[in-house]
């Protein structure tokens, strides 16, 4: 199946929770399964699912004919680029909430608004992606098979959810908490703040136990277990909010220049409190001008 599959493994990060971390540049982008009397998939990768997700399923025994639910927190390339093949080819059942479906539907849609706001900063928009007509729609807060809770999370962008287990009190929150960022960011990133305040409010009142991450966000990590430190990542996530806010409004008092793309303010905020500056800076150029709008 190819050499990458040889370090294709889920791990069991809580009893009957898995998780499958693909590399994705210089991070990792987390595929989780959730098994039982049905058998559930969380988020797919950016990768054809032959590549990592058939191997390590393999490993468990498990085929794509076992996965009763596909679904997704929210429409990036890094999570959803295995939807196609896995809906198309293999027949897996796909669910979302009505107010992700189109996003499902369009992801390229999606990755222009994304990578062309800043076209200097910004590769190009991940044409290649494909979408999948979802075969259950749920409301916000509905269950999917009595046990899955759609949670919309809109923030980091306008279709995020969070996945809870109810029978676990596990959340799947794929991007919906950024913490510090990653790597790949260098600060956390938001493309609407106000929703992303609002989310994170949200996040605190619900029961959530345990959360599982789809990457490993600075300040945060990737697997929470336990409330105390789930409440402590929401609320750390929170700060970085507002310390991105102070340093912002510091930087314009000093004279730090507002360009188009206004790359300076990035640049400084990455590197004073930051992750690892990005080669392209177009995520932390949308959490900036959400600050600059903010500020008015």
């Amino acid at each position: 199946m190819g050499k990458s599959s040889e370090s294709a493994f889920f791990e069991e990060v809580f009893p009957g929770t898995f998780l499958l971390r693909v590399p994705f540049g210089p991070v990792w982008t987390g595929i989780t399964l959730v098994r039982g009397d049905r058998n559930f998939l969380i988020d797919s990768s950016h990768l054809e699912p032959e590549q990592f997700l058939l191997p390590a399923l393999a490993r468990l025994g498990l085929s794509p004919s076992d996965i009763d639910w596909l679904l997704c927190t929210h429409v990036h390339g890094d999570h959803i680029g295995g939807h196609y093949a896995l809906h198309t080819k293999y027949g897996v059942r796909v669910a979302t909430t009505a107010a992700s479906a189109d996003a499902l539907r369009d992801p390229v849609k999606v990755a222009i608004r994304v990578r062309t706001r800043f076209p200097e900063n910004s590769p190009p928009p991940q044409s290649f992606l494909k979408g999948v007509e979802p075969d259950a729609l749920l409301g916000d807060g509905e269950l999917l098979e009595g046990r899955f809770r759609a949670i919309q999370t809109p923030g980091h962008d306008d279709d995020c959810l969070v996945w809870l287990d109810t029978a676990t009190g596990t959340a799947f929150s794929g991007d919906s908490l950024q913490g510090n960022g990653t790597a790949t960011q260098g600060v956390g990133f938001y493309r609407d703040l106000p929703a992303y305040r609002r989310s994170l409010d949200r996040l605190e009142r619900e029961p959530i136990d345990n959360l599982v991450c789809g990457h490993f966000y600075d300040g945060v990590g990737d697997v929470l277990r336990g409330r105390s430190s789930v409440l402590g990542a929401i609320r750390y996530s929170r700060e970085r909010t507002e310390l991105y806010g102070e340093r912002i409004a510091a930087y314009l008092a000093a004279g730090v220049p507002v360009e188009k793309e206004p790359v300076s303010l990035a640049r400084r905020l990455i590197e004073e409190v930051g992750c690892g500056m990005p080669e392209k800076l177009f995520l932390a150029l949308h959490t900036v001008s959400e600050h600059l709008r903010e500020n008015g």
